[in-house]
Formats: structure tokens, sequence, C-alpha cells
């Protein structure tokens, strides 16, 4: 990267020493504690696109002796992300909707074998995108073919345990191994970054031998080497992380090494993470929504399918409202920065949150147009959702629904509470005490099979009206914001023609 494209910003040590580039302002220390530091707005232009299919890539943010380096470019949103995003919601969904037509032990351990690589596929496309910078004509050809691996991924699925384990694990080794292309370019264009670039093509070949190990293996042993893979894919990035941060602790020498080994660390735009985050949990909280639709063809369809659907709709919206207007809306926008462990927690906890409000959400399109209760005809649903109505409810149709909510509702809490924020001024219900409500409810959510006597509108309604009090209850004890009156004075008035008055500009 051009040394006059990029600035420092706050550090989050305040013992280090930051060290100025050329042509920048210096960098602050900040005052506050943690591992990650507040980035400040950048003002220095990001070359334009040359229009070539291939640029030398370009660091967009990284670490140097306690500084953050930044560029203007760090802050731009990559729009093929939002193409990502849809189609991985997609994909999710078939996953879930293939596991809920089996509700067995197999199915749900399908689902999660499943499910991990696609959302590891997922993060490296979105952090590889946060850290570097390259010709968007390359760029957006590497992510095309990550996703045309996907759709092969996703297509083998249903059969994966049976006839087309191999092709499922070649799909998914041709996108890791497109990754692996990528970080071994990165590695030799960016001297600055090898070390860790080294280190992540390592951290991708490694469990690629597993997987392909497990194709020649029997179904028992198959198991073990397909979880060994996806615990080296998922958390193996996590070694380099300890390396830099504890190791050092044991001997100076060693700290010495292995300071001067990584002097230059890839960062990431912890804004764009949470966004991106943010974004891909409201495509979620969309499927569930879908999930609920169904067909009619009765003359009057203010039924039991009717109200089981609007139940459902009300536990999403109420979801929504909790994930995104209670638990961030009023928290600091940087709380998630001040220490890696709380990041880190932020960030890992979505990953069982999704799993299971998507597996939740695929067990309430079945409870839905159950016909296991009163005023519910199957005959007034149309073919296509008669065939999916059931007369009782499996016991795996609970499970999969209360505990799914339940534990979904706990990690909401857990996302919750790695924020870190201080209390608000005027909050009359404390966070933790309202996070402790939060578990209790959850606890309720997965116990709730035990009583097999419910139906699916007596499940829906008890899961629906206390996620109602989950929320009223947080809302209450928020309190009001002291926001600042609005100035009308700062308003000057300004004639307007009769064109610009019907424009509306």
């Amino acid at each position: 990267m051009d040394q006059d494209t990029t600035t420092p910003v706050i550090s989050e040590s305040p013992k280090s020493i930051p060290r100025t580039m050329p042509d920048t302002k210096p960098p602050k220390v900040s005052a506050t504690d943690g591992d990650f530091s507040e980035e400040k707005p950048v003002t220095f232009p990001t070359p334009a696109n040359s229009g070539r299919f291939w640029n030398k890539p370009r660091l967009k943010q990284y670490w140097h002796d306690g500084v953050l380096y930044t560029s203007q470019s760090s802050y731009e949103v990559d729009t093929s992300i939002l193409f990502v995003d849809l189609l991985y919601v997609g994909i999710i969904a078939v996953n879930a909707d293939t596991t809920v037509e089996n509700l067995t032990k197999t199915a749900f351990l399908r689902f999660c074998v499943t499910f991990l690589p696609t959302w590891k596929i997922w993060s490296d496309i979105a952090i590889l995108v946060s850290q570097f910078e390259a010709d968007e004509l390359s760029q957006r050809t590497i992510i095309l073919f990550i996703l045309a691996c996907l759709v092969g991924f996703t297509t083998n699925i249903y059969s994966a345990f049976y006839t087309t384990y191999a092709q499922l694990v070649a799909f998914y080794l041709a996108a890791r191994f497109c990754v692996a292309l990528v970080t071994l370019a990165l590695a030799l264009f960016i001297p600055r970054v090898r070390p860790i670039m080294l280190f992540n093509l390592v951290s991708i070949l490694v469990p690629a031998v597993f997987w392909i190990g497990s194709c020649f293996l029997d179904e028992n042993l198959r198991e073990i080497l397909i979880w060994l893979a996806i615990s080296f894919d998922m958390w193996g990035s996590l070694i380099i992380v300890w390396l830099i941060r504890d190791v050092p602790k044991l001997s100076t020498t060693i700290a010495g090494r292995v300071k001067q080994t990584f002097q230059y660390f890839p960062a990431i735009e912890v804004r764009h993470r949470s966004e991106r985050v943010g974004a891909f949990v409201s495509l979620v909280f969309g499927y569930s929504v879908v999930g609920i639709l169904y067909q009619s063809q009765s003359k009057f369809g203010i039924n039991a399918f009717y109200g089981k659907a609007v139940l459902g709709l009300v536990q999403a919206f109420c979801f929504n409202w909790l994930y995104f207007d209670v638990d961030q809306k009023y928290q600091q926008a940087k709380s998630t920065q001040r220490h890696t462990i709380s990041a880190a927690l932020w960030f890992n906890a979505h990953l069982p949150f999704i799993m299971a409000f998507t597996l939740s959400a695929a067990a309430l399109s079945r409870l839905v147009v159950a016909h296991d209760c009163i005023n519910a005809d199957p005959e007034h649903l149309t073919p296509m959702y008669e065939e999916r109505s059931e007369a009782e409810l499996t016991d795996g149709l609970r499970w999969f629904y209360c505990s799914g909510l339940g534990i979904s509702f706990l990690c909401m809490g857990v996302i919750s509470l790695a924020r870190g924020d201080p209390p608000r001024r005027n909050e009359r219900i404390p966070q933790k005490l309202r996070l402790v409500l939060r578990a209790a409810v959850a606890v309720v959510w997965i116990c709730l099979p035990l009583a097999k006597e419910l139906n699916s509108l007596e499940l829906i309604g008890i899961t629906a009206s206390t996620t109602v009090f989950a929320l009223a209850v947080d809302v209450y004890g928020m309190g009001q914001e002291d926001l600042p009156r609005e100035d009308t004075d700062q308003f000057e008035p300004r004639p307007v023609t009769r064109r610009e008055t019907v424009i509306g500009f």
C-alpha cells in the first residue's frame, strides 16, 4: 500500500508510541482500554479503478506498532457482498427445509455439517473484502466462482450422507482452494503481511486433508474427520491470535521474534463487520416470515392457520425489534471494539444464534399448516400445503421449534452482553436483570416439548406471548433516552418556486 493513501488512527494501547506516516496527521492515543482502536474519518482519496482485469492488491487497513493505519476505501461497502448475503440465505433456507422433512438426530447432524462450511465461506469472503482492495473485475470474478461452488454444494445437501458426499466435499474444497490461491497471491504481492497470509494458507490446507480423507472412510470414521476438519476451518485462525497475544508472555526472546515476524497485521473494519452481520440477520428474520406464508382456498380464511401465521409474524417482528432497536440502536457504536475477547464473542455467538433460529423458523412453517387444533381444516389449504399439514405433532418437530427458538434467544442475550456497554442514565431496569429474564424465558421454551398435550396453536401462542412480554420489559427497562431537542432556529426560511414545490426538492 502506498503510504500517501493511509493515515493512522487512534491507538488502543497507551503504552505504545504511535508512528506517523508521511503527509498524515499524527495519531492520538486512546484513553480507553482494549484491543481495538477508535477510528477517525479519513480524508485521503482512494485511487480510481484503472479498468484492467487485474491490479496489484492493496491493504485497506493494518496494525503496526500499536497503531491502526487505514485508507478511505476501508469505509466503503462492496455491493457484491449484499448479493452474497441473498444467495446464502437461500442456501440455509434449502438446508433447513431439507432438515425438517426428516426430524431425526441424523438430520440435525447433517444440518450442522452442511451449515458450518457455508458459513465459513461467507465469513472468508467478508473478511477478504474488508481487509484488502483489488480491481473490481478480478475480485467480482473470484466471488462469482465461489458462489458457483456454493450452488453446487447446496444441490448435493439432500443426499450428502448417502450418495453425493464426495460431490459436496469437492464443491466446498473448490471454494476453499480458491480462497487459498487468493491468500497466496496476497502473500506474494504484499510483503508486509506475508507471515500472516502464509499462516492462513496453512490453516486452509490442513483441514482440506481431513475433508479429502473423509471421502474414503465409512460413515462412523467419516464423522470424526468431518468434525476435525470443521474445527480447524472454524477456529484454526485463532491460533495466530493466541500466538501473538499470549506466547510472548512466556519469554522475552520469543516476544521479540513474534513481534518481528508479525509486525504488520491486517485489520478488520468492525463497523462493516457489524453491518454485514446485521444485514445477514435481517435476511434470516425475513426467511422466518416467508416460512409462515401459505395459500388458502377457504371462502372465509380467518381460521387457526391464519392465527398461527399472525402469531409467527408477531414473534419474528419482536425478535427483529429486540436485536436491532433494543440491543444495538441504543448501545454505543464502538463497544465491541474494546477488547478482542468481547469482539470475538460477539461475532461467534451469531453462529449458533442463526443456526438455531433458522431451524426454528423451518419448524414453524410446518406448525402453521398443522391441523391438530380446532378450526384448522386441511381441506381449506391448497393441495401443496395440505400435503404438508400434519394431524399430530412429532416430538422432533416440537424440539426443533422450541429448542431452536430458546437457544437463539439465549444467544441473543450473549450478543447483547458481549457489547459491554455502560448503563444508560435513565435506565429503569438494569440490563443484566433484563438478560436474566430473557434466559428464563428461553429455558421455558426449551422445556415446552415436555408438555406433549400442547397443540401447534398453543405452542406458537406461548412463545409469541412471552416474546412480547420480554420485549415490553426491555423497552420499559431501558427508560427514555435524553436526546437534545430539535433546534428550529437553525433552519432558515428560503423561498421556493412552484416547480420545486411540486417536484418535492
